[in-house]
């Protein structure tokens, strides 16, 4: 039987794997994982629990991963979260049947070591409890997910969900928060540090993806980038942070310091800055200066 529900992830932290597998636990409905990234397990996995090694940048792993599976329904976990109650898959499952909804976003709720923080934590600002719902780890079809365009290249590790729930809020979908808690234990985070490393970027391209004159709007303020299939596996695509693509890492390492993306990543383009650049000896110093930076900060 085909599994109805394909579970996602970024393959970081192989020695979390098993526990969040177990807090899936006994469900009635069929289930798969798929998990893609730089590290494999040094143990042998369920039947229904696949692994893809790639060395690409998070988001594209999660691009992959979702491109790997097969099922009706899909959703995306990270690897320091467990369930905390009883077939949760059964619930959310049934919860999504039940608002005959093909554009549903079916979110679970938050909580850190046990607290419950779904009051705050699900908002395009955390701060403002007014602010637009954006969903965790939602259930959603994965034929609504390749009708979105799936996941953004622009993004390097986090919040492409977010912008995914915001193109599906712009199509007409609905995000509902159902009775089911993620919870992420902080003491299986040790060695990450993406949230950290990549929000300045990724929270900073959220932002100006979907607001205007410092307003959250419901309009795309430019049209989604998709991955491309060629060499996806091996070359990271898009502004890659400290994964690399297929570039000369020199040419690489500039790209990523400017955030230029493949519309301005032309010929011309190139022969404009160099250009200018040669043209202006006394900014010799400076740019020197500006080279040595992008490899020794």
């Amino acid at each position: 039987m085909k599994p109805k529900i394909g579970i996602v992830a970024t393959a970081h932290r192989p020695k979390n794997w098993m526990t969040l597998y177990k807090s899936i636990g006994d469900n009635d409905i069929d289930f798969e994982l798929v998990f893609v990234g730089p590290n494999p397990p040094d143990y042998e996995l369920p039947n229904n629990f696949r692994f893809i090694h790639s060395l690409v940048k998070p988001a594209q792993c999660a691009e992959i991963a979702f491109r790997n599976i097969n099922t009706e329904l899909v959703m995306v976990l990270a690897d320091d979260c467990t369930f905390n109650m009883p077939r949760p898959l059964d619930r959310l499952y049934e919860t999504y049947k039940s608002y005959h909804n093909e554009k549903l976003l079916l979110s679970c709720r938050s909580s850190t070591n046990g607290k419950d923080e779904s009051h705050f934590a699900h908002r395009f600002d955390v701060n403002d409890p007014n602010s637009i719902v954006l969903p965790l780890a939602p259930l959603m079809s994965k034929k609504f997910f390749n009708d979105l365009g799936g996941i953004d290249r622009n993004f390097i590790a986090i919040i492409w969900d977010n912008d995914l729930a915001m193109r599906a809020y712009e199509k007409g979908g609905t995000i509902i928060l159902s009775d089911v808690f993620l919870n992420e234990d902080k003491s299986k985070s040790a060695g990450s540090i993406l949230c950290q490393e990549f929000w300045r970027h990724d929270r900073k391209l959220l932002e100006n993806l979907w607001t205007k004159d410092g307003k959250v709007r419901l309009i795309r303020n430019r049209p989604v980038e998709t991955f491309s299939d060629f060499k996806i596996l091996k070359n990271s695509q898009g502004p890659r942070g400290r994964w690399r693509g297929n570039g000369p890492i020199f040419i690489e390492k500039i790209a990523d310091r400017l955030n230029i993306n493949r519309h301005l990543l032309k010929c011309g383009f190139w022969i404009s800055v160099v250009f200018r650049a040669i043209s202006r000896p006394a900014s010799y110093p400076k740019y020197a200066k500006k080279i040595f930076s992008m490899f020794f900060r």
